[in-house]
C-alpha cells in the first residue's frame, strides 16, 4: 500500500470513529441478525447502527459479514 493511501484510511479512521463503538466481540455476536436482515431485503443498521459503524471501520468484522451472506446465498440457492 502506497503511503498516502495508508494515510487516507488511517484518517478515515480516525473521523469515523464514534463516542460510544462496540467491540468485535460484540459485532460478532449479532452479525447472523444483521446479515439474515440484509439478505431479506431489510435495513439492519436502522435497529443496529452501532454494528453498521463498527463495520466501516473493520475490515475482519466486515470480512466476516460477506462470508455469512456468502453462505446464506449459496444457502437460499439450493432451497
Amino acid at each position: 500500500m502506497k503511503t498516502a493511501s495508508l494515510w487516507r484510511a488511517l484518517l478515515k479512521n480516525v473521523l469515523e470513529t464514534e463516542d460510544d463503538e462496540i467491540t468485535c466481540q460484540e459485532c460478532f455476536g449479532v452479525l447472523d441478525f444483521y446479515a439474515e436482515m440484509l439478505a431479506q431485503g431489510g435495513n439492519p443498521a436502522v435497529l443496529l447502527p452501532k454494528v453498521k459503524q463498527h463495520l466501516r471501520q473493520c475490515v475482519s468484522c466486515n470480512e466476516q459479514l460477506e462470508a455469512v451472506m456468502v453462505m446464506l446465498r449459496e444457502a437460499s440457492a439450493n432451497g
